[in-house]
């Protein structure tokens, strides 16, 4: 997903709120929002980099806030995320809220948008399951390791993080937006 997707579809959920966003040209955060600070970015970023404009942000701004694709991240770039979360909450004492955004399945230009008010719960969403969800039955495993072991191969933290960004039965978190 490009990063001007991204944007439009953060802002359209911002006016979904109530809440007016003032994009920003140049160096600097994508939006503004009343003295806070949202940065944007699409699938393919340097992570590095805005590992370090989150926390030059946090120096400047009231909050901080993230917005990417759920494909913008993996376990180790969660875990690491979280890393900086724990940096921000130490310098600032304040938490770094992040957006995941999914394109719905059905509909091309309607996306999901999940808000995390806190950064560190995102690798919990992408864990992998405990042996009995995979499928080993304690009582028998010589039957079931096999079934157990392919679908641990099969397994990807990335389409579980995406199906918990799609989550309709939680409205209070996840929302619709059409661009």
């Amino acid at each position: 997903m490009k990063e001007e997707t991204v944007r439009r579809v953060m802002t359209k959920y911002y006016a979904s709120k109530g809440i007016k966003v003032v994009p920003s040209r140049g160096a600097g955060p994508d939006l503004l929002i009343n003295g806070r600070a949202v940065e944007v970015k699409g699938s393919k970023y340097d992570f590095e980099r805005m590992l370090k404009q989150l926390m030059d942000y946090a120096y400047k701004y009231s909050e901080v806030a993230l917005a990417l694709p759920f494909d913008g991240l993996n376990l180790k770039k969660a875990q690491q995320l979280t890393g900086l979360v724990l940096l921000i909450a130490d310098a600032r004492d304040i938490r770094l809220k992040v957006y995941l955004i999914a394109p719905h399945p059905k509909y091309e230009n309607r996306f999901y948008v999940r808000e995390f008010k806190q950064a560190s719960i995102i690798p919990s969403c992408m864990t992998i399951p405990t042996p009995s969800a995979l499928g080993l039955v304690y009582e028998t495993p010589d039957s079931t390791k096999d079934k157990a072991v392919e679908n641990l191969l099969k397994y990807s933290p990335v389409e579980v993080l995406r199906k918990n960004v799609c989550l309709d039965y939680l409205p209070q978190w996840v929302s619709q937006v059409q661009i």
